[in-house]
């Protein structure tokens, strides 16, 4: 019986043919507005002749998801939320399908909000479910809550409720779409270390992040992820001193070694990053690439820009130079409420590997605001070259 990284291989394999010899039937139709003036568009007459090792994976653009976990907020307790900060109720105020069913959309990148919970059950009985209880009957199921490991909710007794309340599960329903679909391109799944509490009276604090329990949160991935299926900062570095040398030299694995693969990203500030790297500054032996400080620091490679239009000019040059990077199309329900493009067209033009929305899917009592690439493709050729160059350019159909 053959192996499942076998298996892999061999889709992988399979894949690459089959879009080599078919990739003309796949190219959408292109918008001008989403691909800019800068687009690297297919030449049709290099498309047969193009080395897919050549195409990495920093070479594509895809649409990913906000906090792609959140359920919706149930009105009674969206109205507490109101009475005690209105401007909280309108940006709390969105909510997402299903991690699978993102993924069959076409979106490539997942951000879900953890919280560490080691002895079990410290966010099981929330406060605004236990407020607005009807008679006693509180509307939250907190049987997944009560377990050790790390949660996936974004605040806790305010706004608790998850397609996947536990880091495991999560990773497990990624993990058997990715099994489903081996040619997949990578799959960025980026989090936030949630620490702290809330303004709101009488809600409870998040515990703090220690080292133990950042090597908790990799143990958890290895328990579902094998090794084998995770791009980490050691792949990427390979035998060079520092990531972003490696980075900015060789650049990031083919895509052709990425196909059916994942890698994480701690989505967090200087702080937390040191925390997590503990004096590992070209982060060895890490499963997760941290966000990075800087341009200049050991572990550039991955990189968080939320601001698009303010950081066109910084994205670009990241891409440019390499470097991955994830922007935002929308933030707080603004552009959907107010079908407000610019930032969406910004982010698209940037060459932003990953684009985050809430809105893959418009919400029609807003507008008709919506964030896909042309043809509903899961990825295309990001509109910002290398500056090594030797990387040709095709476009993705829905992998």
């Amino acid at each position: 019986m053959k192996s499942k990284e076998a298996t892999y291989s061999l889709a992988r394999q399979v894949f690459v043919l089959f879009l080599i010899s078919l990739v003309g039937n796949f190219l959408p139709a292109h918008s001008a507005e989403a691909q800019g003036s800068e687009s690297c568009l297919p030449d049709l007459g290099l498309i047969a002749e193009c080395d897919l090792g050549r195409l990495l994976m920093s070479d594509i653009q895809s649409v990913g998801s906000h906090n792609s976990y959140k359920l919706a907020i149930p009105e009674a307790e969206l109205e507490l939320i109101r009475q005690f900060n209105p401007r909280s109720a309108i940006t709390l105020d969105y909510s997402h399908i299903g991690l699978r069913e993102q993924l069959e959309l076409g979106l490539r990148q997942l951000e879900l909000d953890i919280l560490y919970d080691p002895e079990g059950g410290r966010y099981a009985t929330p406060l605004l479910p236990k407020l607005t209880a009807d008679d006693g009957q509180i509307n939250f199921d907190s049987s997944e809550l009560l377990e050790p490991g790390f949660k996936v909710l974004h605040a806790q007794d305010l706004d608790v409720r998850s397609s996947c309340a536990t880091w495991v599960k999560c990773l497990t329903q990624i993990r058997d779409w990715s099994d489903a679909n081996p040619t997949h391109i990578p799959l960025l799944i980026m989090f936030n270390a949630k620490e702290g509490g809330s303004s709101y009276p009488g809600t409870i604090d998040a515990l703090r992040f220690t080292p133990q329990a950042y090597d908790q949160l990799e143990a958890e991935i290895l328990s579902v992820f094998p090794i084998t299926r995770i791009i980490t900062p050691d792949e990427v570095r390979r035998g060079r001193a520092t990531l972003r040398e490696a980075v900015l030299e060789m650049g990031w694995p083919s895509l052709d070694e990425s196909f059916g693969r994942v890698f994480f990203a701690l989505d967090e500030g200087k702080e937390k990053v040191e925390l997590y790297l503990g004096g590992n500054d070209s982060a060895q032996g890490k499963l997760i690439f941290p966000n990075s400080v800087s341009e200049t620091a050991e572990h550039a490679a991955y990189f968080t820009l939320n601001s698009p239009v303010r950081d066109q000019v910084r994205i670009k040059e990241a891409v440019s130079a390499g470097f991955i990077v994830r922007t935002r199309a929308d933030a707080n329900t603004l552009e959907a409420r107010e079908n407000n493009t610019e930032p969406r067209d910004a982010a698209f033009r940037s060459g932003a590997q990953y684009i985050s929305t809430d809105y893959y899917v418009p919400r029609e009592e807003f507008s008709d605001y919506s964030v896909r690439l042309p043809g509903g493709y899961a990825a295309r050729c990001t509109p910002v070259k290398r500056s090594l160059g030797g990387s040709q350019c095709l476009e993705l159909s829905r992998d």
